[in-house]
């Protein structure tokens, strides 16, 4: 049984069918890609399954339960975590206060969240800034720490939207090497992402979309030589190449 099934969900904005009846199977222990044009509906799914929007119509079922409308903070509880394409910390608190915002999900105890939060920040190499205020971060510790604060939920399932965006090379190359950790520990990974050496090296299935339409699942290798996702989104070069 799929740990996460994504049964035709559907999400309209008044006429806009920003997601039109896609569904998706996700298995535990899977990198599981998402990758579509701008504008194609992929961060609205990712908000469909985490909460934040509820669904038009279809189901999200995880772990064998029906979590369908429920708001985020109960989908967070439930085991999965997210972060966002455009990361907004709070900027004008330190980078421990960020990951324990995180922690408080687990425990009450100030103490133990503290604990916790620097366990999360010695993992994703930011212990030695953990007084720094988030404001301050660089671009690429921005985007470090927002994963640090969803994976301090201890979450089972990862959500990522565009968490290499934006990144130098050796940077995404260091972000690749922690998305693997990350699935190393045993969490699950669904994860939008444009850059494809990223995505297609580090991804086990991919689901490619196009307005709000699912067109294409399968291996990196069956996406990046089908034809509709070439003309629809990869491009004659890619195919080329």
């Amino acid at each position: 049984m799929a740990l996460i099934e994504i049964k035709d969900i559907s999400k309209h904005f008044g006429g806009l069918k920003a997601v039109d009846q896609v569904s998706i199977s996700i298995e535990k222990g899977q990198i599981y890609g998402l990758i579509g044009p701008n504008g194609a509906g992929k961060s609205t799914l990712f908000n469909c399954v985490a909460g934040l929007y509820p669904p038009t119509s279809g189901k999200v079922i995880y772990d064998g339960e029906d979590i369908t409308g429920w708001k985020p903070w109960n989908v967070c509880r439930k085991g999965l975590a997210r972060t966002f394409q455009i990361v907004k910390p709070f900027q004008k608190r330190t980078v421990l206060y960020n990951v324990m915002v995180g922690s408080f999900l687990k425990t009450s105890n100030p103490s133990e969240a503290r604990d916790r939060a620097m366990e999360v920040l010695k993992r994703f190499n930011l212990a030695d800034k953990w007084n720094i205020l988030a404001g301050n971060l660089t671009i690429a510790d921005r985007k470090r720490l927002e994963i640090a604060r969803a994976m301090a939920t201890e979450p089972d399932v990862l959500l990522l939207d565009e968490s290499m965006a934006g990144l130098r090379p050796n940077e995404v190359d260091e972000t690749l090497d922690e998305i693997r950790k990350i699935r190393d520990s045993g969490v699950t990974i669904f994860m939008i992402e444009h850059i494809m050496r990223a995505i297609m090296t580090v991804s086990d299935r991919i689901t490619v979309i196009q307005f709000g339409k699912k067109i294409m699942d399968g291996t990196p290798q069956e996406v990046a030589n089908d034809e509709r996702v070439i003309k629809a989104y990869l491009g004659e070069s890619y195919g080329a190449a």
